[in-house]
């Protein structure tokens, strides 16, 4: 867990930027966001950049596409001629959101294992904020904060009930307000009386020699993650993320193949099945939706992206049971956690923000995880739950950026 200031008692103001720096580096967003005079969001504009891969071999040659990126950004919306006019006075406030855990001073977290970009342990204000000095921008860098937190902010922004934002993406992650005074050491250093919690909740369940096992995982579980980049970290994250369940469903079906228990024909092509990570999790869905006699979209989808063909009706029926099996047990983990976190914060009424690529592609999943949600939450506790656009990290970065 790492603690952010965030500054969601005030209300933003006149126009700032926001930017989403992927864990990877491989993407790059920007937004330009113009508040009204009660605070509410009037103007937005979004440009998004690809990182060359040789801007991404050390941190300064990334921080500097970087500050290229704000530059061009600046240009294509008009804000650089603006700025020249007085220099001084019109730098504007620009809020980072990145996809790696960073402390209340910027550092990114030395244990922040998808880290690509060798920025364990650096501080990445003060990179970004070189690379803009040497690039000479009217900007000025307001805040960094991790994109789940930034999406917190968003949601706070629209809703004031609003407490919790939990991200379902590639990798999983929950954010929420917790009271200053149940954060010992922060207590004396912020005006504000409560600090937005990054919980890193991906990473429960790691596997060490100090740390057993804490989650029940089957050997296709053990298998996903032994074969993983990092074994024995992140084990909630691969039971629930949208990057792992495709792939758990496609080794059962691999394995059931090889009991010969499904597509049993010897005319059935194995190879494209066979390679890793190849069966999507956005094939989960219409499988999972198909209701049709005699599942044609099952059929369908094996015979185009792996070659299968002429599968039999009791073939596609197990292949959709999988995947429901599968489905099932993402969304009562999903609704474990969030329901952890409403009673953590032990309020009443409290709206909950969840965004992510998984709850886009599989409606089921989602719909499952509130229902698990409520189900154990407390009697008497009134619980809303608000689907946030992608674009919410984005725009909660700029909230911040106009706060300070």
């Amino acid at each position: 867990m790492s603690p952010s200031f965030v500054h969601n008692y005030v209300s933003p103001k006149g126009t700032s930027l926001g930017m989403a720096i992927e864990a990877s580096g491989s993407r790059i967003r920007l937004t330009r966001v113009t508040f009204d005079a009660t605070g509410n969001t009037a103007l937005t504009s979004t440009q998004v950049f690809i990182t060359p891969s040789t801007h991404k071999r050390t941190p300064a040659l990334f921080f500097d596409y970087v500050a290229f990126c704000i530059r061009e950004f600046l240009h294509t919306s008009k804000l650089d001629n603006s700025a020249a006019d007085d220099f001084l006075q019109s730098f504007l406030p620009i809020g980072i959101s990145i996809g790696l855990p960073v402390s209340g001073e910027c550092r990114v977290d030395e244990d922040a294992k998808e880290d690509s970009l060798g920025l364990r342990g650096s501080n990445v204000a003060r990179k970004l904020c070189d690379a803009i000095t040497r690039s000479h921008l009217p900007v000025r860098v307001t805040s960094i904060t991790n994109n789940t937190v930034s999406a917190l902010v968003a949601a706070n922004h629209a809703d004031k009930t609003t407490q919790i934002a939990v991200s379902f993406n590639h990798g999983i992650n929950a954010a929420y307000f917790e009271s200053l005074t149940n954060v010992e050491y922060l207590a004396k250093n912020s005006i504000s009386d409560t600090v937005a919690i990054n919980t890193e909740i991906g990473r429960f369940g790691c596997i060490s020699k100090q740390n057993m096992q804490m989650l029940p995982l089957t050997m296709w579980d053990r298998r996903i993650d032994r074969e993983s980049r990092h074994p024995g970290a992140r084990i909630l994250e691969k039971l629930i993320a949208d990057q792992y369940l495709g792939e758990i469903v496609r080794n059962l079906i691999t394995d059931f193949m090889d009991c010969q228990l499904i597509f049993i024909s010897e005319s059935c092509e194995v190879k494209p099945i066979s390679k890793e990570y190849a069966f999507h999790t956005a094939y989960m869905a219409p499988i999972m939706e198909d209701t049709s006699v005699d599942l044609a979209s099952v059929e369908a989808i094996f015979a185009a992206e792996f070659g299968i063909h002429n599968t039999c009706y009791s073939d596609r029926l197990v292949v959709r049971r999988l995947c429901e099996i599968v489905a099932k047990r993402a969304s009562c983990l999903a609704g474990a956690l969030l329901a952890s976190l409403v009673e953590h914060l032990g309020n009443a009424d409290v709206s909950v923000a969840v965004s992510g690529v998984l709850f886009d592609v599989n409606q089921r999943i989602y719909q499952d995880a509130v229902e698990t949600m409520e189900m154990l939450g407390k009697e008497g506790c009134s619980v809303s739950v608000v689907l946030q656009a992608r674009c919410a990290d984005l725009v909660g970065a700029a909230v911040n950026a106009a706060s300070f």
